[in-house]
């Protein structure tokens, strides 16, 4: 018998469970759909959809009190039941299915809130003011987790079109173009950013091929590379994230904390008199080792941790292709990041790494410098092509 139907009819009721998380179970929705939906497993999906739904009607008759929360409870407990429906997905899968979730959660709220970063429509914080709160209260006090100062080691590279140039030609002129982190009227030094050489392929490495993307290069064309080296460290901000997982921040918090749970767990096990004080006085072991570990918790892993996920989670919200030609539009693309580089350079950041947006081929990174002169083009480096 045909049970696709059923399955229809559960994904098409879980997705309508509640309005105010609809986009974060339309998401789950389409993974059952796309991966965990095989032929011949209708009938047990079927009905483990079913148990479950039933089981979240009965615990939220007011779906309104549902949060997202609700939305990972129910991915977890799916994963669960995993061997009898797809056996070939591993519990990875739904840990990266997870961060999924949650990250389509946070973008929905940051998407809005970054349109205008010193406005909330809500009443609730700005962007600005929530990002100012992270930064002043953990990122600057955390250079050493949060921040990447320049090496003389470093692969820095920009691109030019056309030949035969020296190297003042790569010194960027007064700005007159929209671009991602200026603000009009200020000129940045863009640059690709990689911590070693890596070859994209036999003609270009990876910082080359990064930049002949960021520069929207064409075939056939003419152009020139050259590499730059630091002239100073500097405070640069590293708002790249594009190269980890949202779940390496999350397990490592959890495996602080069930790490140290052990510790103590094995503390008072090894002690008899310790195990029999705690039966005497009525406390749960449980319970003793919770509160203990909670005396014993560094704060400051559980705030590096919780810190990076934010900053992933924006990171994975703020940075999209801009492909606008008309300038108003461009301007309203860039507005929120020309502000959030003014911020940050008045706290005194002198620059930032950010992912390369134009390719999904390789982890492409740039770096953009407030002053021109942090870094400066390395003589007998400039390399000329045609693409």
């Amino acid at each position: 018998m045909d049970y696709s139907d059923r399955v229809l009819f559960e994904l098409e009721r879980l997705e309508n469970f509640c309005d105010r998380y609809k986009t974060e179970l339309r998401v789950l929705s389409k993974r059952i759909r796309r991966d965990i939906w095989k032929d011949g497993n209708d009938y047990v999906l079927a009905g483990i959809l079913k148990s479950l739904n039933d089981s979240l009607e009965a615990q939220y008759p007011d779906r309104t009190a549902c949060t997202v929360d609700t939305v990972l409870d129910y991915t977890h407990t799916l994963g669960k039941y995993n061997i009898f429906i797809n056996p070939k997905l591993d519990a990875g899968y739904y840990e990266k299915l997870i961060d999924d979730i949650l990250l389509e959660n946070a973008k929905v709220i940051i998407d809005e809130k970054w349109k205008n970063v010193n406005t909330s429509s809500d009443g609730s914080r700005t962007f600005l003011e929530t990002f100012g709160e992270v930064f002043t209260q953990s990122i600057e006090l955390r250079k050493e987790e949060f921040f990447r100062p320049l090496k003389k080691s470093d692969i820095l590279c920009r691109v030019v079109d056309g030949w035969g140039h020296d190297t003042d030609r790569f010194i960027p002129w007064p700005n007159k173009a929209q671009n991602r982190w200026n603000p009009p009227g200020r000129t940045y030094l863009y640059l690709s950013f990689a911590e070693s050489l890596q070859a994209y392929n036999a003609d270009f490495s990876i910082s080359e091929y990064v930049c002949l993307e960021e520069f929207r290069a064409k075939k056939g064309e003419k152009y020139s590379f050259c590499l730059f080296e630091t002239a100073k460290e500097g405070n640069i901000l590293d708002l790249s994230y594009n190269d980890i997982d949202l779940g390496v921040y999350r397990r490592k918090l959890d495996n602080y904390k069930h790490g140290l749970e052990k510790v103590i767990f094995s503390e008072i096990i090894s002690d008899p008199k310790k195990v029999e004080r705690y039966r005497r006085s009525g406390k749960e072991l449980e319970k003793a080792i919770k509160q203990k570990s909670e005396g014993m918790v560094d704060h400051q892993v559980i705030a590096d941790a919780v810190t990076k996920q934010y900053l992933k989670m924006v990171c994975n919200c703020i940075y999209k292709k801009v492909d606008e030609k008309d300038d108003d539009k461009k301007e309203e693309a860039y507005r929120s990041f020309h502000i959030l580089s003014e911020y940050l350079e008045s706290r005194g950041v002198t620059g930032i790494i950010y992912p390369c947006t134009r390719t999904n081929k390789v982890i492409g990174k740039n770096v953009v410098l407030f002053n021109i002169h942090d870094a400066t083009p390395i003589d007998g480096s400039i390399r000329e092509i045609i693409y």
